[in-house]
Protein backbone atom coordinates (compact mmCIF):
# COMPACT_ATOMS: atom_id res chain seq x y z
CA UNK A 1 0.00 0.00 0.00
CA UNK A 2 1.22 3.48 -0.90
CA UNK A 3 -0.32 6.01 1.44
CA UNK A 4 -0.34 9.79 1.07
CA UNK A 5 -0.22 11.76 4.32
CA UNK A 6 -1.80 15.21 4.45
CA UNK A 7 -1.28 17.04 7.71
CA UNK A 8 -2.62 20.35 8.94
CA UNK A 9 -4.94 22.09 11.36
CA UNK A 10 -7.97 21.67 9.05
CA UNK A 11 -9.70 24.60 10.72
CA UNK A 12 -11.86 23.92 8.85
CA UNK A 13 -11.32 21.26 6.20
CA UNK A 14 -12.36 22.66 2.81
CA UNK A 15 -12.73 21.76 -0.85
CA UNK A 16 -9.11 22.67 -1.55
CA UNK A 17 -7.93 19.93 0.81
CA UNK A 18 -10.18 17.45 -0.95
CA UNK A 19 -8.87 18.60 -4.33
CA UNK A 20 -5.28 17.98 -3.19
CA UNK A 21 -6.20 14.46 -2.07
CA UNK A 22 -8.01 13.67 -5.33
CA UNK A 23 -5.07 14.93 -7.38
CA UNK A 24 -2.57 13.05 -5.22
CA UNK A 25 -4.46 9.79 -5.66
CA UNK A 26 -4.43 10.24 -9.42
CA UNK A 27 -1.02 11.81 -10.06
CA UNK A 28 1.08 10.06 -7.43
CA UNK A 29 -0.34 6.58 -7.81
CA UNK A 30 -1.53 6.40 -4.20
CA UNK A 31 -3.84 3.79 -2.79
CA UNK A 32 -5.18 6.09 -0.09
CA UNK A 33 -4.74 9.56 1.39
CA UNK A 34 -4.79 9.92 5.17
CA UNK A 35 -5.73 13.27 6.68
CA UNK A 36 -3.83 13.97 9.92
CA UNK A 37 -5.25 16.86 11.99
CA UNK A 38 -2.85 18.58 14.38
CA UNK A 39 -3.87 18.49 18.01
CA UNK A 40 -2.25 21.83 18.79
CA UNK A 41 -0.34 24.30 16.69
CA UNK A 42 1.17 27.52 18.05
CA UNK A 43 -0.63 30.39 16.33
CA UNK A 44 -0.01 34.06 16.96
CA UNK A 45 -3.39 35.45 16.02
CA UNK A 46 -6.04 32.90 17.02
CA UNK A 47 -6.79 29.76 18.96
CA UNK A 48 -7.64 26.60 17.09
CA UNK A 49 -11.18 25.31 17.00
CA UNK A 50 -11.43 22.42 19.49
CA UNK A 51 -9.88 19.25 18.11
CA UNK A 52 -13.08 17.23 18.52
CA UNK A 53 -15.11 19.70 16.48
CA UNK A 54 -12.52 19.80 13.68
CA UNK A 55 -12.60 16.00 13.63
CA UNK A 56 -16.39 15.97 13.30
CA UNK A 57 -16.17 18.26 10.27
CA UNK A 58 -13.45 16.11 8.74
CA UNK A 59 -15.44 12.92 9.25
CA UNK A 60 -18.38 14.43 7.41
CA UNK A 61 -16.21 15.80 4.60
CA UNK A 62 -14.39 12.51 4.01
CA UNK A 63 -17.37 10.19 4.33
CA UNK A 64 -18.14 10.11 0.57
CA UNK A 65 -14.57 9.14 -0.40
CA UNK A 66 -13.53 5.54 0.18
CA UNK A 67 -9.84 6.27 -0.53
CA UNK A 68 -9.62 9.15 1.94
CA UNK A 69 -9.20 8.32 5.62
CA UNK A 70 -8.99 10.22 8.88
CA UNK A 71 -5.90 9.46 10.94
CA UNK A 72 -5.98 10.69 14.56
CA UNK A 73 -2.49 9.59 15.47
CA UNK A 74 -1.39 13.03 16.67
CA UNK A 75 -4.15 13.05 19.29
CA UNK A 76 -2.10 10.65 21.41
CA UNK A 77 1.39 11.98 20.64
CA UNK A 78 3.27 14.48 22.82
CA UNK A 79 2.79 18.12 21.85
CA UNK A 80 4.05 19.78 19.85
CA UNK A 81 3.74 16.77 17.55
CA UNK A 82 6.65 17.02 15.14
CA UNK A 83 6.35 15.37 11.74
CA UNK A 84 9.33 13.14 12.47
CA UNK A 85 7.52 11.75 15.53
CA UNK A 86 4.33 11.19 13.57
CA UNK A 87 6.14 9.41 10.75
CA UNK A 88 8.18 7.19 13.07
CA UNK A 89 5.02 6.16 14.89
CA UNK A 90 3.22 5.37 11.63
CA UNK A 91 6.17 3.39 10.31
CA UNK A 92 6.16 1.35 13.49
CA UNK A 93 2.42 0.71 13.35
CA UNK A 94 2.31 0.02 9.60
CA UNK A 95 5.74 -1.34 8.57
CA UNK A 96 4.32 -2.79 5.35
CA UNK A 97 3.14 0.61 4.01
CA UNK A 98 5.04 3.18 1.97
CA UNK A 99 4.25 6.75 2.99
CA UNK A 100 4.32 9.97 0.98
CA UNK A 101 4.12 13.23 2.93
CA UNK A 102 2.23 15.88 0.95
CA UNK A 103 3.32 19.52 1.37
CA UNK A 104 2.83 22.86 -0.35
CA UNK A 105 5.18 25.52 -1.72
CA UNK A 106 5.57 27.34 1.59
CA UNK A 107 6.43 24.19 3.51
CA UNK A 108 8.88 23.11 0.81
CA UNK A 109 10.67 26.44 1.04
CA UNK A 110 11.11 26.06 4.81
CA UNK A 111 11.79 22.34 4.94
CA UNK A 112 15.32 22.84 6.24
CA UNK A 113 13.77 24.23 9.45
CA UNK A 114 11.85 21.04 10.18
CA UNK A 115 13.05 18.90 13.06
CA UNK A 116 15.34 16.03 11.96
CA UNK A 117 14.51 16.69 8.32
CA UNK A 118 17.38 14.56 6.97
CA UNK A 119 16.18 11.54 8.92
CA UNK A 120 12.61 12.34 7.91
CA UNK A 121 13.54 12.30 4.22
CA UNK A 122 15.02 8.82 4.65
CA UNK A 123 11.81 7.57 6.23
CA UNK A 124 9.24 9.10 3.91
CA UNK A 125 9.03 10.50 0.41
CA UNK A 126 7.82 14.07 -0.07
CA UNK A 127 5.34 15.23 -2.67
CA UNK A 128 5.27 18.98 -3.30
CA UNK A 129 2.11 20.67 -4.57
CA UNK A 130 3.09 23.93 -6.22
CA UNK A 131 0.87 26.77 -7.43
CA UNK A 132 3.53 27.58 -10.01
CA UNK A 133 6.69 25.85 -11.12
CA UNK A 134 9.47 24.73 -8.78
CA UNK A 135 12.64 26.73 -9.38
CA UNK A 136 14.97 24.31 -7.63
CA UNK A 137 14.08 20.63 -7.69
CA UNK A 138 15.76 18.07 -5.47
CA UNK A 139 16.27 14.33 -5.91
CA UNK A 140 13.86 12.19 -3.96
CA UNK A 141 10.91 14.59 -4.24
CA UNK A 142 7.79 14.22 -6.33
CA UNK A 143 6.35 17.42 -7.76
CA UNK A 144 2.80 18.33 -8.73
CA UNK A 145 3.17 21.68 -10.44
CA UNK A 146 0.62 24.30 -11.49
CA UNK A 147 -1.87 23.08 -8.89
CA UNK A 148 -4.12 25.72 -7.41
CA UNK A 149 -7.49 25.93 -5.72
CA UNK A 150 -9.21 29.13 -4.54
CA UNK A 151 -10.28 27.77 -1.15
CA UNK A 152 -8.46 28.61 2.05
CA UNK A 153 -9.32 28.01 5.69
CA UNK A 154 -8.85 31.72 6.44
CA UNK A 155 -11.37 32.70 3.76
CA UNK A 156 -13.85 30.10 4.99
CA UNK A 157 -13.58 31.41 8.54
CA UNK A 158 -14.39 34.85 7.14
CA UNK A 159 -17.54 33.68 5.35
CA UNK A 160 -16.55 31.77 2.18
CA UNK A 161 -18.83 28.89 3.14
CA UNK A 162 -19.20 27.96 -0.53
CA UNK A 163 -15.74 26.42 -0.31
CA UNK A 164 -16.67 23.66 2.14
CA UNK A 165 -18.86 20.58 1.64
CA UNK A 166 -22.51 20.98 2.59
CA UNK A 167 -22.16 18.62 5.56
CA UNK A 168 -19.30 20.72 6.96
CA UNK A 169 -21.32 23.88 6.43
CA UNK A 170 -24.14 22.39 8.49
CA UNK A 171 -21.80 21.74 11.42
CA UNK A 172 -20.48 25.30 11.28
CA UNK A 173 -23.96 26.79 11.23
CA UNK A 174 -25.32 24.47 13.92
CA UNK A 175 -22.49 25.33 16.30
CA UNK A 176 -22.06 29.01 15.44
CA UNK A 177 -18.45 28.42 14.41
CA UNK A 178 -16.49 31.39 13.02
CA UNK A 179 -19.27 33.97 13.41
CA UNK A 180 -16.95 36.30 15.31
CA UNK A 181 -14.34 36.11 12.55
CA UNK A 182 -17.00 36.75 9.92
CA UNK A 183 -18.27 39.78 11.83
CA UNK A 184 -14.73 41.06 12.27
CA UNK A 185 -14.07 40.68 8.53
CA UNK A 186 -17.14 42.68 7.49
CA UNK A 187 -17.51 45.24 10.26
CA UNK A 188 -15.26 48.08 11.28
CA UNK A 189 -13.84 47.78 14.82
CA UNK A 190 -16.53 49.90 16.42
CA UNK A 191 -19.37 48.01 14.75
CA UNK A 192 -17.74 44.68 15.53
CA UNK A 193 -17.61 45.61 19.21
CA UNK A 194 -21.30 46.50 19.01
CA UNK A 195 -21.99 43.02 17.64
CA UNK A 196 -20.07 41.45 20.52
CA UNK A 197 -21.83 43.34 23.32
CA UNK A 198 -25.22 43.24 21.62
CA UNK A 199 -25.07 39.47 21.04
CA UNK A 200 -24.11 38.91 24.68
CA UNK A 201 -27.26 40.77 25.74
CA UNK A 202 -29.29 38.80 23.17
CA UNK A 203 -28.05 35.54 24.64
CA UNK A 204 -28.96 36.72 28.15
CA UNK A 205 -32.47 37.62 27.01
CA UNK A 206 -32.83 34.34 25.12
CA UNK A 207 -31.94 32.30 28.21
CA UNK A 208 -34.43 34.31 30.27
CA UNK A 209 -37.28 33.55 27.87
CA UNK A 210 -36.59 29.99 26.72
CA UNK A 211 -35.26 30.95 23.27
CA UNK A 212 -32.34 29.09 21.68
CA UNK A 213 -29.25 31.02 22.87
CA UNK A 214 -27.13 29.79 19.93
CA UNK A 215 -29.56 31.36 17.48
CA UNK A 216 -29.50 34.57 19.48
CA UNK A 217 -25.70 34.55 19.39
CA UNK A 218 -25.49 33.92 15.63
CA UNK A 219 -28.15 36.51 14.77
CA UNK A 220 -26.58 39.04 17.12
CA UNK A 221 -23.04 38.64 15.83
CA UNK A 222 -24.08 38.77 12.16
CA UNK A 223 -26.98 41.24 12.15
CA UNK A 224 -24.91 44.22 10.95
CA UNK A 225 -22.81 42.58 8.22
CA UNK A 226 -24.25 44.82 5.51
CA UNK A 227 -24.23 48.10 7.40
CA UNK A 228 -20.93 49.19 5.89
CA UNK A 229 -22.26 49.17 2.32
CA UNK A 230 -22.46 52.46 0.46
CA UNK A 231 -25.83 53.57 -0.89
CA UNK A 232 -25.13 52.59 -4.50
CA UNK A 233 -24.06 49.05 -3.61
CA UNK A 234 -26.92 48.65 -1.17
CA UNK A 235 -29.40 49.80 -3.81
CA UNK A 236 -28.15 47.08 -6.14
CA UNK A 237 -29.00 44.45 -3.55
CA UNK A 238 -32.40 46.01 -2.82
CA UNK A 239 -33.39 46.19 -6.49
CA UNK A 240 -32.70 42.48 -6.90
CA UNK A 241 -33.84 40.99 -3.59
CA UNK A 242 -36.06 43.53 -1.79
CA UNK A 243 -37.65 45.86 -4.37
CA UNK A 244 -40.59 46.42 -2.01
CA UNK A 245 -38.20 48.29 0.31
CA UNK A 246 -36.70 50.64 -2.30
CA UNK A 247 -38.72 53.62 -1.05
CA UNK A 248 -37.56 53.24 2.54
CA UNK A 249 -34.60 55.16 3.94
CA UNK A 250 -31.46 53.56 2.53
CA UNK A 251 -29.83 53.39 5.95
CA UNK A 252 -32.46 50.82 6.91
CA UNK A 253 -31.69 48.56 3.94
CA UNK A 254 -28.82 46.82 5.69
CA UNK A 255 -31.27 44.72 7.69
CA UNK A 256 -32.77 43.21 4.54
CA UNK A 257 -29.43 42.83 2.79
CA UNK A 258 -27.92 41.21 5.87
CA UNK A 259 -30.57 38.49 5.90
CA UNK A 260 -30.13 37.93 2.17
CA UNK A 261 -26.35 37.74 2.57
CA UNK A 262 -26.68 35.07 5.27
CA UNK A 263 -28.89 33.01 2.98
CA UNK A 264 -26.97 33.42 -0.26
CA UNK A 265 -23.38 33.47 1.07
CA UNK A 266 -23.46 31.36 4.23
CA UNK A 267 -26.32 29.11 3.07
CA UNK A 268 -28.06 29.78 6.36
CA UNK A 269 -31.73 28.83 5.96
CA UNK A 270 -32.93 29.06 9.56
CA UNK A 271 -36.05 31.19 9.20
CA UNK A 272 -35.97 32.44 12.78
CA UNK A 273 -32.45 33.80 12.40
CA UNK A 274 -33.18 35.27 8.96
CA UNK A 275 -36.33 36.97 10.21
CA UNK A 276 -34.53 38.34 13.26
CA UNK A 277 -31.80 39.89 11.08
CA UNK A 278 -34.23 41.12 8.41
CA UNK A 279 -36.26 43.18 10.89
CA UNK A 280 -33.71 44.09 13.54
CA UNK A 281 -33.90 47.81 12.74
CA UNK A 282 -37.65 48.27 12.20
CA UNK A 283 -38.89 45.68 14.70
CA UNK A 284 -41.46 44.01 12.46
CA UNK A 285 -40.40 40.45 13.25
CA UNK A 286 -42.99 38.35 15.07
CA UNK A 287 -40.91 35.60 16.69
CA UNK A 288 -39.47 35.86 20.17
CA UNK A 289 -35.97 35.68 18.66
CA UNK A 290 -36.75 38.62 16.36
CA UNK A 291 -37.99 40.63 19.34
CA UNK A 292 -34.84 39.79 21.30
CA UNK A 293 -32.49 40.86 18.48
CA UNK A 294 -34.45 44.08 18.00
CA UNK A 295 -34.30 44.85 21.71
CA UNK A 296 -30.63 43.94 22.08
CA UNK A 297 -29.67 46.10 19.11
CA UNK A 298 -31.48 49.11 20.50
CA UNK A 299 -30.34 48.89 24.15
CA UNK A 300 -26.90 47.44 23.53
CA UNK A 301 -24.92 48.18 26.70
CA UNK A 302 -21.96 49.07 24.53
CA UNK A 303 -23.72 52.25 23.41
CA UNK A 304 -22.97 53.82 26.78
CA UNK A 305 -26.55 54.66 27.81
CA UNK A 306 -28.17 53.76 31.10
CA UNK A 307 -30.36 50.80 30.13
CA UNK A 308 -31.11 49.56 33.64
CA UNK A 309 -34.86 50.19 33.42
CA UNK A 310 -35.32 48.90 29.87
CA UNK A 311 -33.26 45.78 30.47
CA UNK A 312 -35.14 44.93 33.66
CA UNK A 313 -38.49 45.20 31.87
CA UNK A 314 -37.26 43.08 28.93
CA UNK A 315 -35.88 40.36 31.20
CA UNK A 316 -39.13 40.21 33.15
CA UNK A 317 -41.62 40.35 30.26
CA UNK A 318 -40.40 40.09 26.68
CA UNK A 319 -43.54 41.45 25.00
CA UNK A 320 -43.83 44.36 27.37
CA UNK A 321 -40.14 45.15 26.94
CA UNK A 322 -40.46 44.89 23.17
CA UNK A 323 -43.32 47.38 23.10
CA UNK A 324 -41.39 49.77 25.33
CA UNK A 325 -38.28 49.69 23.14
CA UNK A 326 -40.40 49.92 20.00
CA UNK A 327 -42.11 53.08 21.24
CA UNK A 328 -38.78 54.67 22.14
CA UNK A 329 -37.28 53.71 18.78
CA UNK A 330 -40.19 55.04 16.75
CA UNK A 331 -39.81 58.36 18.51
CA UNK A 332 -36.11 58.35 17.63
CA UNK A 333 -36.75 57.51 13.96
CA UNK A 334 -39.32 60.29 13.64
CA UNK A 335 -36.80 62.70 15.13
CA UNK A 336 -34.17 61.56 12.59
CA UNK A 337 -36.66 61.83 9.72
CA UNK A 338 -36.25 58.21 8.64
CA UNK A 339 -38.99 56.66 6.54
CA UNK A 340 -39.82 53.18 7.86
Amino acid sequence: MKIGLLGGTFDPIHNGHLAIAKTALKRLGLDQVWFIPSLKTPLKDRELTPFELRVIMMEKALRPYRKMKLCLIEKDLPTPSYTITTVKTLKKQYPEYDFVWIIGDDQYANLDQWKAVDELRRLVQFAVFSRQGIAVKQPGFQYVENFSHPASSTAVRQGAFKDVPKAVRQVMLETGLYVEEIAKAYCNPRRYQHCVTMSALAVELAKAHGVNPRKAYVAGMLHDLAKGLDEETARGWIEVYWPQARDQAWKIWHQYIGATWLKTRLYLYDQEILEAVAWHTTGEGKSDLAKIIYIADKIDPGRGYDITRQKAVCLQDLDQGFRLIQQEQKAYLRKEGLNV
